[in-house]
């Protein structure tokens, strides 16, 4: 997983001051904390102002970006109740950081507004991507166990021929045992990543032959077929590339500012 970059992070914050749309009464509600609502237009401003981060699913970032502002109304929340809005230093240093996230703010809107994007130039980064943007799907079925001797015992057990959906039904405490242990077609990072390395290093017909540790607890797995997915059309993907092109605009705006800067380093005591 790529981390959003310390310049990007700076911009987010920015533009989420400057962006937020005020809450409206149609808007959808994705989250209540403590009464205060979550709507759909703030995750939307914060998206658009974060951006993505590569090689992780756009449902699971959204996902991921859910619980931010989820955690971040929980501070401010707490920080309101124990008073900490109301101290004379935090109150000016909210007039100086809203001050300076506006314009801030402001200017990078004007960067990337001033630096129109093409629909060329974003065929020329979806084709540099695209590659990238193919994967992998697995089918697989799994019996999760508690202790590492009963998928042990589980595993001799297949060696000597016994049904692995049978077993599933029989001895698996996952949700999937009903079904014979069959999780259906999934990608790597949709899974834990013990589940997914042991998934991605077998063959298809394949089981695991040691258990396989997660936090959910010990796996036997057996992978049952894969197939390649290729990338989403450019349409489905414009508006990503859109924000990634615009990120490495801000980036090398904010680079260029840093080259021309004098900027001098303090080490504290």
């Amino acid at each position: 997983m790529k981390l959003v970059k310390p310049i990007l992070a700076l911009a987010c914050l920015m533009l989420i001051t400057t962006q937020s749309p005020a809450a409206d009464k149609k808007d959808a509600v994705i989250a209540v904390v403590n009464g205060k609502e979550i709507t759909a237009s703030m995750l939307q401003a914060y998206q658009k102002s974060r951006g993505f981060i590569d090689n992780i699913s756009q449902q699971q970032q959204i996902q991921m970006m859910v619980e931010e502002l989820i955690n971040r109304e929980l501070i401010y929340q707490d920080a309101v109740k124990n008073g900490v809005d109301k101290s004379e230093s935090v109150q000016a240093q909210l007039d100086l950081l809203l001050r300076k996230n506006v314009v801030a703010g402001a200017m990078l809107k004007n960067v990337t507004e001033a630096a129109k994007v093409s629909d060329e130039e974003l065929k020329k980064e979806y084709d540099k991507r695209k590659d990238q943007l193919a994967t992998h799907e697995y089918k697989a079925s799994h019996i999760l166990v508690e202790k590492e001797a009963d998928a042990k015992t589980i595993i001799a057990e297949i060696d000597k021929g016994a049904d692995f959906a049978e077993l599933a039904k029989k001895k698996s405490t996952g949700p999937s045992a009903t079904h014979g242990g069959d999780l259906g077609w999934f990608k790597p990072d949709e899974m834990v990543e013990p589940f997914a390395k042991a998934v991605e290093g077998l063959k298809n017909g394949e089981y695991t032959k040691t258990p396989v540790k997660s936090d959910f607890g010990w796996h036997v797995i057996l992978r049952e077929d894969s197939r390649e997915v290729p990338p989403p059309p450019y349409e489905q993907m414009r508006e990503q590339l859109k924000m990634r092109v615009q990120n490495l605009q801000i980036e090398n705006y904010i680079g260029s500012l840093r080259k021309q800067a004098k900027i001098e380093r303090k080490s504290g005591k």
